[in-house]
């Protein structure tokens, strides 16, 4: 049974960045985003400490040290850590090549921001290992400190061609994916059209890994159970976003408003 690791490492990780466009501009969108949040670093004082879980090539780190957090970049995959080393300059973003769990439960710092972002939520191995991230998240983080998750809601299943999804298309590149839905789980299958530049012909490279059909409410429910309030919560074309807050209540928070909005 092919790994998130094995199916980046074999296919997905050299053609990951070219599905989200322009890398600079994909790098301004997540900026707009944090600073909408209100996740800024502050005037005064060193720049406050941030970690970036499941970083691929770096659009939230990138951003993130746009925003004066010095930044620890986590991934598992070689080829994304390099893209986003040769990206960084001289930004403040160190890199680690390390499983996420692990990261966690290493000791370190407190630290002001944990982020994981761009889908890496349902990457897990389990339910179970949503729940032990969320409580590593809680122990890392300062009073005070914010969680901010983005994840795709795979609960409503598609049918029929829907289950086909186009992801990228350029003279020599066509990506589509294809869902297939499990009771907890949705296999993906990513099949990736190439032309060869030598002599024009196409090749067909494939592979499939599975996600977590992981809903809103079930993700804001053990948010809470592990002491992280939600504070920000929106859905847009089927991307949920999710911001919370160490030992906060919603209620008094006074940076961040509650944002229940759907949208796509």
């Amino acid at each position: 049974m092919p790994t998130v690791a094995d199916h980046y490492d074999k296919l997905l990780a050299e053609h990951y960045s070219r599905m989200f466009g322009d890398y600079d501009a994909k790098v301004a969108e997540q900026r707009a985003l944090f600073e909408r949040l209100g996740l800024r670093a502050g005037a005064s004082g060193g720049a406050p400490e941030a970690i970036d879980l499941g970083c691929g090539s770096g659009f939230q780190s990138v951003a993130l040290a746009q925003l004066g957090f010095r930044v620890t970049a986590v991934d598992t995959s070689d080829r994304l850590l390099a893209e986003l080393a040769a990206r960084r300059g001289p930004l403040a973003v160190e890199i680690e090549r390390e499983d996420l769990l692990e990261a966690l439960e290493r000791s370190g710092p407190p630290c002001e921001l944990v982020v994981c972002m761009g889908d890496t939520l349902p990457h897990l191995g389990s339910k179970s290992d949503v729940e032990r991230m969320f409580a590593g998240c809680a122990r890392r983080l300062a009073p005070g400190g914010h969680l901010v998750l983005t994840f795709r809601d795979l609960t409503r299943e598609l049918e029929g061609v829907d289950r086909f999804i186009p992801v990228h298309d350029s003279a020599d590149v066509i990506m589509t994916c294809f869902l297939e839905y499990e009771p907890e789980t949705v296999k993906v299958h990513d099949l990736v059209h190439t032309r060869s530049r030598e002599d024009g012909r196409w090749t067909l490279s494939a592979s499939f890994y599975r996600k977590l059909r992981l809903s809103p409410d079930w993700v804001c429910d053990r948010l809470d159970a592990a002491g992280l309030r939600v504070i920000h919560r929106e859905i847009a074309r089927g991307v949920v976003t999710l911001a919370a807050r160490s030992g906060a209540e919603v209620g008094r928070d006074t940076n961040t408003h509650l944002n229940t909005s759907h949208g796509g």
